[in-house]
Order: structure tokens, then sequence, then C-alpha cells
């Protein structure tokens, strides 16, 4: 069974909390949810019709080149959307983006999900690190994001 997910443009070696089929992707014309537990945890939201490539492996042999997971603020949820550099807690501004405390996870994974599926674009309002802002989603081009609960015992 396969555990580790790299998808084309962003260098992040997703570890799957459970290990998945390929098939589950190449069989699905709607985005496919999978619950990732490093270096971020929480639900990606992978695009079978905008992601390029995926490569779904079943362990990395050298843990060197994974990311050793990002802490976040105790009380933030986040959002992390593909990028170059992947979600280095080191850079700055950080490379995943604060979701205010009022912020439905369900609801906006239900939002970019349909976003995905009919093509369409969907705003997030963020609340950080540095200043409030809106990050503009568009589902018919995005191949995936991730959206994080804030850690527990917040």
């Amino acid at each position: 069974m396969l555990r580790i997910l790299r998808i084309e443009g962003d260098p992040t070696s997703w570890i799957l909390r459970e290990p998945i089929e390929a098939e589950r992707v190449t069989a699905s014309s709607s985005p496919v949810t999978l619950n990732v537990a490093e270096p971020l945890a929480g639900r990606l939201l992978l695009s079978p019709g905008s992601v390029r490539s995926a490569v779904f492996i079943s362990q990395l042999t050298d843990r060197g080149h994974a990311p050793n997971g990002v802490i976040l603020p105790e009380s933030s949820s986040c959002l992390y959307v593909p990028s170059t550099t992947g979600p280095d807690p080191h850079s700055n501004p950080p490379r995943y983006y604060l979701l205010p405390p009022s912020a439905d996870l369900a609801a906006l994974e239900a939002d970019i999900t349909a976003a995905m599926s009919g093509g369409t674009f969907v705003t997030v309002d963020i609340t950080g690190p540095v200043d409030p802002g809106v990050v503009v989603l568009n589902g018919g081009t995005l191949s995936f994001v991730v959206l994080c609960p804030a850690p527990t015992g917040s």
C-alpha cells in the first residue's frame, strides 16, 4: 500500500494517515480527500482534473528530504496552497496561511471541492501571519490544497 504522495510543482513529501491505492485518484473525476499526517496534519484535497502528475510511493528511503513537520501557532487552523518551496517553517513569511478562529473547515472544504469540481473561483479569508487578507483560488487549475485544523488542546 502507498503512504507517501508527491505532487508536481511542490517539493513536499506528504505522509498519508491511511495507505491508498493510486487507482482511487485515477478513477475519480471529482476531487479526492486524503488525510495527511506530515509535514502538516490535515486534509489534502487533490484535484485529479488539474494535477499534472502525482507520485505515490510506499516509503521514503531518505527521510532527510522530507520536511520534519511544521509547528503551527497554538490556536490557529491554516490553509496550505502549492508552493515551489513547500511548507517551510523557516521561511519568512511561512508558506501557509492562518485562518480566522471562526473558520468553518468543513464548509471551507466543501467550497473548495465545489470550486475544483466546477472550475470556479473561491476566496478564503486569512488572518496572517502579518496582516489579514484573502487567498483567491482558481478551482479550475488548482492541483491541491491542505486544510489543517488548529492543533488539539487549543
